[in-house]
């Protein structure tokens, strides 16, 4: 499998699985689940999920993660990820599927406006 084709597989894993996510998220809240308890589920599944990854990774011998560099940046990504999530169950708790899922899949914007004014990036016409 060529690395093009290994990135739109993982793409389009990616694209079923965040619909999954906000499909059985909707269920969880109509049958009474709090946005919150979601959040602190989705967390633990995280974690769960985070240890076979990390086993696979550093359990070669390879260095461990507080090894490698760690910044801001990433510590930022993670917490903007965890807040966003939270506020979007908040969110779908109150709206419908239809609406809440579509209008919060345009969070790209944000990092392309950002990618413009802060990084200085140009995206190409076939990128834009």
């Amino acid at each position: 499998m060529s690395a093009e084709q290994r990135t739109l597989l993982f793409a389009g894993l990616t694209i079923l699985l965040w619909g999954l996510w906000g499909f059985f998220g909707k269920l969880a809240l109509e049958r009474r689940m709090a946005p919150a308890n979601i959040f602190i589920a989705e967390v633990l599944i995280s974690a769960v999920c985070a240890l076979p990854v990390f086993l696979a990774l550093y359990g070669r011998g390879a260095a461990a993660p507080g090894g490698v560099a760690w910044n801001v940046y990433g510590l930022a990504s993670g917490g903007a990820l965890a807040l966003g999530l939270l506020f979007y169950y908040f969110a779908l708790e109150q709206g419908s599927v239809s609406l809440i899922v579509p209008l919060t899949s345009v969070y790209p914007a944000v990092s392309v406006l950002l990618s413009l004014a802060v990084l200085r990036e140009r995206p190409t016409v076939s990128q834009w």
